[in-house]
């Protein structure tokens, strides 16, 4: 223990000695460990931390796939009934609902707020291994209609409407003027969806749903079986679904399955992105690693004719090897130290980004912080580079007794040329991780910019946007009450000061949906069985496109006697009278739905308008069509004449004085909307760039003080080549030489690696093609303006050596 002491002291002792070194080499692990950590810490909480239920490998999200529709989409409860009968590969199957509908008015103290409703069948959270903090979870007993009326609750919705009391269970609450008995409350962490407040029974969706084989309305878990794989089970549910689209081909024609782990679901489309990250900021750390590398290079050629003189004298090898390894364990120790500080502090600010990425299931966010294993990676990190650079001295000096005899007589003349190509390939090294993180930088970037630039064929501005969904029985879908009570709420909000206009659809503009429907376009050639199109649509008041700022193309939009009388009007895009209605007068055609049922209904086109990216920027103008009329969730959308954050209490305002027990949620400007919609890109952009600047900054930090170092070495041999005629134009070219070399030696190898990298990434980028001209040019003229001005320095020194003076110290 004295010994480590006495170590630990020579140690802090060299490196007061040497502050500069101390500092610069602390600070370039610090920028290196930090990024990896905290990009690490959201890699490990989001892609590989343990879900919070019982054995969370082994539960597998099964959703159905459709050939005109990207992605999984819901099942239908007759489907899941077939799939839990006939499969082989899970212990049992467990379905759940947002839908129909997902918000829900639960009135307390005389007073009513909006809670998410999950619908989930009794089996659901033994399916996912959770037990009750108190009372009990839903049970079989729990999906007979008439003892259904039971409710579980979530661990923050008991601290936040019941105020954490303890007798919770056992009580009534007042959902939607239903009476429903609280038969539980989850455990902290364990709701799912974690936007989840009350479930209730799965019996309790309405008779239509569960008895049809085209509302696709529950999503579906299964736990697999022990000693069943992940393939295993997908060949099965492949095989039961082929089964069942075979029963029934006039609904389930092109209809498939999806069978992923949980996790995916949960995380979405941002394991690409995240993956990205971690690789980019890996090679930062590597760039911060070499650069520390060189420096201890330089100090050990420094210290070479030292270590010599006490090798000569009997100094033992090992005695020199722990004193390496403990002055650079503490520096890289110290750096990881700062590292996991810097990395502690900008955690908080990425949990922000990633709570406005659409697709990533809230509950993942809490997932993204410091952990034991996080620190564990840091620390070995930590610790491998302090083995390998404690080599370094021991290497630069001489093991054998002509290296030393060698290190005595050069002292601390010139490099040698195996010292030289070292120092050089860490140039290359340097400069060929940094073209790869810039150029993909380059390309996420621009790919960024061209999002920006989509126009999303509708005004976002001054547009405020707010959710209502009406409690049954008092309204009911197309009831007249429904009706009354949104007419008055539009013409009181016109009415108010500050408002342009206002108007009512189904889905919040920018938000992916899968609100879709089949249909069949009156005249066409006949279809084969179950081969109906379909198309996105959306239930709008009649001043909905006014307020949208949508254009009107021909024909007309709806008007107050559409909704007054119903007569089976439609609207179309352009985009689906461009694939559908081609050929034909598009106010002359004929749209026909419910074209499953028994009388289907016929809806005369009326209007074409411009389109709007409805599901999002990112993707093309989908085929859409509205129909006027009201539904117990709207989307209220309010046009202001200034800022749309402003109406905000208007609206409030304007519900509660015809309902005094409606709640409003989801409030947002659509600006708001439309850049969260493009978070996970933004963030991506953002992080790929700053990691790109670092990269430069430390590539350019380490071209110059290699260079720096190797025109302080080569001074006689500078001063020489002076006095014997070069000019300062010679020396100059062989500076800058010396570095070319290197420069495009990484140049060319960090492209290889650059391109190799865009082409695994390629699925995040928007209208942007992995060998991108632009970006390409972007990173070459970049690295080579930093290069240029890391070397100008040191080559200025080179130039300015007074060849007398270079010779007279020698």
């Amino acid at each position: 223990m004295q010994r480590l002491v006495w170590e630990l002291r020579y140690a802090l002792r060299q490196l007061r000695g040497a502050p500069w070194f101390t500092i610069t080499a602390v600070l370039t692990l610090a920028l290196g460990v930090g990024a990896t950590t905290a990009i690490f810490s959201a890699v490990y909480g989001l892609l590989l931390k343990s879900l919070p239920f019982e054995d969370a490998g082994r539960i597998l999200s099964v959703l159905e796939t459709h050939a005109q529709i990207a992605g999984g989409i819901e099942a239908t409860y007759l489907d899941y009934q077939d799939w839990r009968a006939q499969q082989s590969s899970f212990t049992d199957m467990a379905a759940y609902s947002t839908l129909n509908p997902g918000m829900v008015s639960l009135v307390m103290d005389g007073r009513a707020v909006q809670v998410h409703r999950v619908l989930a069948s009794g089996n659901f959270f033994s399916v996912l291994g959770v037990s009750a903090l108190m009372g009990r979870t839903l049970g079989a007993q729990d999906d007979r209609a008439g003892s259904d009326a039971v409710a579980v609750i979530s661990a923050e919705a008991w601290r936040r409407y019941f105020g954490g009391d303890p007798g919770v269970v056992g009580r009534s609450v007042d959902l939607n003027g239903a009476s429903f008995a609280v038969v539980g409350v989850l455990p902290e962490g364990a709701a799912y969806p974690a936007e989840g407040e009350v479930w209730l029974p799965l019996s309790r969706l309405d008779t239509a749903t569960r008895e049809s084989r085209v509302w696709h309305s529950v999503k579906v878990l299964g736990r697999l079986r022990g000693g069943v794989d992940l393939k295993t089970a997908r060949t099965d549910m492949q095989t039961v679904a082929a089964r069942v689209a075979a029963a029934n081909p006039a609904t389930h024609r092109g209809i498939g399955v999806i069978v992923t782990p949980l996790r995916e679901q949960l995380v979405g489309t941002l394991r690409p992105a995240m993956l990205s990250l971690l690789g980019a900021v890996v090679l930062v750390l590597a760039i911060a690693c070499a650069n520390v590398a060189s420096l201890l290079m330089v100090r050990a050629t420094a210290a070479r004719r030292e270590i010599a003189v006490r090798e000569a004298l009997g100094a033992d090898r090992w005695r020199l090897l722990t004193q390496s390894l403990t002055q650079t364990t503490v520096l890289c120790l110290l750096g990881g130290a700062l590292g996991v500080g810097l990395a502690w502090g900008a955690l908080p600010l990425l949990r922000v980004a990633l709570g406005h990425t659409a697709g990533l299931d809230a509950s993942m966010i809490a997932a993204v912080e410091l952990s034991w294993p996080v620190l564990l990676v840091t620390l070995g990190v930590c610790s491998a580079t302090a083995l390998v650079f404690s080599l370094l001295p021991l290497m630069r000096g001489g093991s054998r007794s002509d290296g030393i005899v060698e290190a005595l007589r050069s002292g601390d003349r010139g490099s040698t040329a195996g010292g030289r190509w070292g120092r050089g390939g860490l140039i290359a090294g340097e400069i060929a991780i940094a073209v790869v993180v810039l150029f993909l930088g380059t390309l996420v970037m621009r790919s960024y910019t061209k999002l920006l630039a989509v126009d999303p064929g509708f005004r976002t501005d001054r547009l405020l946007s707010a959710e209502i969904t009406l409690p049954e029985p008092r309204y009911s879908d197309d009831g007249p009450q429904t009706a009354r009570f949104y007419e008055q709420l539009l013409e009181k909000l016109r009415q108010s000061p500050g408002v342009v206009n206002a108007g009512t659809t189904t889905q919040t503009p920018l938000e992916a949906s899968q609100v879709v429907t089949r249909f069949r376009v009156e005249g066409a050639p006949p279809l084969a069985l179950g081969a109906f199109p379909v198309a996105q649509f959306r239930y709008v008041s009649p001043g909905f496109f006014q307020t949208m700022g949508l254009r009107l193309r021909e024909g007309r939009i709806f008007e107050q006697k559409d909704i007054e009388k119903p007569t089976n009007v439609m609207v179309v895009n352009e985009a689906f009278a461009k694939r559908y209605l081609a050929g034909r007068d598009a106010l002359g055609a004929t749209v026909v739905l419910g074209v499953l049922s028994a009388s289907p209904d016929r809806f005369p086109v009326v209007g074409v308008v411009s389109d709007a990216h409805e599901v999002g920027v990112d993707a093309e103008a989908e085929p859409e069509f509205y129909i006027p009329g009201f539904g117990l969730h709207a989307v209220v959308l309010v046009r202001s004449a200034y800022d749309a954050e402003s109406l905000a209490p208007v609206v409030q305002k304007a519900v509660r004085g015809l309902d005094a027990n409606l709640a409003v949620y989801h409030v947002k400007t659509v600006d708001a909307v439309l850049s969260e919609s493009l978070a996970r890109q933004r963030m991506t952009a953002v992080l790929l760039g700053i990691f790109a600047l670092v990269a430069l900054l430390l590539a350019a930090i380490g071209i110059y003080g290699v260079l720096s170092y190797s025109v302080a070495q080569r001074t006689r041999e500078i001063g020489v080549r002076m006095a014997l005629g070069a000019g300062r134009g010679d020396i100059l070219r062989l500076v800058m030489g010396q570095a070319g070399v290197f420069a495009a030696l990484g140049l060319v190898v960090g492209l290889a690696g650059a391109f190799a990298g865009a082409r695994l990434m390629g699925g995040l980028l928007f209208q942007t093609g992995v060998l991108d001209l632009a970006s390409l040019a972007i990173t070459v003229a970049v690295l080579a303006s930093v290069a240029l001005a890391a070397v100008s320095l040191p080559a200025g020194r080179a130039v300015s050596v007074n060849p007398t003076e270079a010779l007279r110290s020698e």
